[in-house]
């Protein structure tokens, strides 16, 4: 059996996009895959369990690995060893129409998620204009907003990094609010975009 677990508990906000992804992956790979979340006391021994996880940190760095160990579980590596494949995906969604755009990627923080942040740099060809601005850190999404208004930059298109919608598309909502850029489109997170489940499926074969 293949588990795909998450931050947070069975009640969370995004709880039904991971149980709704898990269900997708599935009918991909022709086999069982259930979801599962942190406040999980145990998984089902003898699963192989992949962490949606994109940044580094004690969740993946402690609290995954003991509940993983405690349930006799196989830890797989988390999506953080995925991130050119996730930018590839995004950009691919973005660029659908035309490379002409200002696109400025979303993260939760910068530290932990380096490999995504040198990700998007390497990406910076395939738009008009690429930067990455922070939820919980400097430069923050409201202040590179602010700056590409004043700039002349526009229209802005924000790609969130996050896996699935919730609070945190919450917070990323409100400071784009916040910003006096009025020419902003707020795209997709990634576990809406083509291709995402087909990618999770591929993680999950990778290591069979």
């Amino acid at each position: 059996m293949k588990i795909l677990i998450a931050h947070g508990s069975s009640d969370a906000t995004h709880a039904k996009q991971v149980r709704m992804l898990a269900e997708s992956v599935s009918n991909l790979i022709g086999e069982e895959v259930r979801a599962a979340f942190l406040s999980d006391e145990r998984l089902p021994a003898g699963s192989v369990v992949l962490p949606l996880f994109l940044g580094a940190g004690k969740h993946l760095s402690e609290d995954v690995p003991a509940l993983v160990a405690a349930s006799g579980a196989t830890l797989l590596p988390s999506l953080n060893e995925y991130a050119e494949q996730l930018v590839t995906m995004a950009c691919n969604q973005l660029t659908r129409e035309s490379t002409r755009i200002h696109a400025l990627f979303a993260i939760y923080r910068y530290s932990g998620f380096e490999p995504l942040v040198a990700a998007i740099h390497s990406a910076n060809s395939r738009c008009s204009l690429v930067a990455t601005a922070s939820l919980h850190s400097e430069p923050s999404l409201t202040s590179v907003l602010n700056r590409w208004q004043s700039d002349g930059v526009g229209p802005i298109t924000v790609q969130p990094m996050l896996l699935f919608g919730g609070h945190t598309l919450g917070r990323l909502q409100a400071m784009i609010e916040d910003a006096s850029a009025t020419d902003v489109l707020l795209a997709p997170v990634l576990s809406e975009c083509d291709g995402f489940a087909a990618l999770i499926a591929g993680c999950l074969q990778a290591q069979s």
